[in-house]
């Protein structure tokens, strides 16, 4: 018998992960509802649909994302079993949205992978996109996540050129027949001008916290697909959930399931069979709800490892704050051990606090953000270790 797996709490630990979609997701059935209803007539005759923008708002961990790409999925099959040629393109901003060029490329390899788009402005980009699209009688559904990132960290005006895509057909829709908006919040709105406001409007589909109730009900669904029987206790999961349900956290299932996934690593390391409420209250004690396992996965490799610079620099310094040239000496040595040479770090550092994972205050006050600093070493060595691990999951 393998000693690794008989020795380890898990089934299969990606059941944990937050890029993992469960194919019900408990609580999130009325919202999946909400979206058929805005499409409902694509199933009828998709060629009569204009593209229609659908916002989902809602703070972090409250399963926006499985939620648009569950529905997505399911909706597919409707459209497959009506003989329907609908896909649909999911974009992390965070991931494919550095640029609006880049961002269109993404799309086009995804929806439209015969066109070649190496030498394509993104106004050209998109006028192919819907040329591919009437000439192969497809509809496209685009899901954009993280909007207030790309808006905040690039200043491009893409919501414009989306909900205006249908004059590039005026006689007809274009063939996107759905624009769904992902944001944690509506703050990004002064970030657009009124034409785009305008056009998208202030409806949205609103995500709500979970419940401490719904938060064990999805605890308990991913915590039987995730570990082997009888390695979870019914008090940790309570425990977990009396954690995460309450202020700051507020109901944020990505923390929850931080908590199972590391609690779960910690007695692996241990070589105890079973999950103790004393592992989930060391994992929490190490943890910071602001810097989740996806926000780590997110990040280009680059700004990984000089997020793992920062935190060795905080760590070496034992400050709550260090300067650029702090930085940029732990990265020469990050990037000796990773074999990489890391370029723009003044850009990397600047994306970091974009996406609220570092808070610069100058040159030379960088630092782990709203992080107390009696709680600022414990948490960067478990920081470091998650870093490291993200890097290593891409290899």
């Amino acid at each position: 018998m393998n000693d690794l797996s008989r020795l380890t709490v898990f089934k299969d630990k990606s059941r944990l992960s937050p890029r993992y979609i469960p194919k019900t997701l408990p609580h999130r059935e009325e919202q999946i509802g909400f979206l058929f209803n805005m499409f409902d007539d694509v199933l009828e005759d998709p060629s009569r649909v204009y593209l229609r923008p659908v916002q989902v708002v809602g703070s972090v961990g409250t399963g926006k994302t499985c939620t648009t790409i569950r529905f997505a999925d399911n909706f597919q099959a409707k459209a497959r079993e009506r003989k329907i040629n609908l896909r649909h393109v999911y974009v992390n901003l965070k991931l494919q949205g550095s640029s609006r060029t880049i961002l269109y490329r993404y799309i086009l390899d995804n929806a439209a992978p015969e066109i070649r788009t190496g030498s394509l402005s993104g106004d050209e980009m998109l006028y192919q996109l819907v040329k591919y699209l009437k000439n192969r009688n497809m509809y496209l559904i685009i899901s954009l996540d993280e909007i207030e990132y790309f808006m905040k960290h690039t200043k491009e005006h893409i919501l414009y050129e989306f909900t205006r895509i249908n004059e590039l057909t005026p006689e007809r829709p274009c063939g996107v027949v759905g624009l769904i908006v992902i944001s944690r919040g509506t703050d990004y709105y002064s970030l657009l001008d009124k034409s785009e406001l305008s056009t998208l409007g202030r409806s949205y589909i609103n995500f709500e916290p979970y419940t401490a109730k719904q938060i064990g009900d999805i605890l308990q669904a991913r915590s039987e697909e995730a570990f082997k029987r009888g390695v979870l206790p019914d008090e940790v999961i309570e425990f977990v959930t009396d954690v995460t349900a309450p202020p700051p956290l507020n109901g944020d299932m990505r923390y929850a399931l931080d908590l199972l996934l590391y609690a779960g690593n910690l007695a692996d390391n241990l070589g105890s069979d079973t999950i103790k409420l004393d592992y989930i209250r060391r994992v929490h004690g190490e943890l910071y709800h602001e810097i989740t396992s996806e926000d780590i996965l997110d990040l280009p490799d680059n700004e990984k490892i000089v997020l793992l610079a920062v935190a060795r620099a905080l760590r070496t310094k034992r400050s709550a704050y260090i300067s650029f040239e702090d930085i940029r000496s732990a990265c020469d040595l990050a990037s000796e051990e990773f074999e990489v040479k890391l370029d723009k770090l003044d850009y990397a550092v600047q994306d970091l606090n974009d996406r609220g994972l570092v808070d610069v205050r100058s040159l030379v006050q960088i630092g782990i953000s709203d992080i107390p600093i009696e709680e600022l070493i414990r948490y960067l060595d478990n920081l470091m270790e998650r870093v490291r691990s993200g890097l290593n999951e891409d290899q």
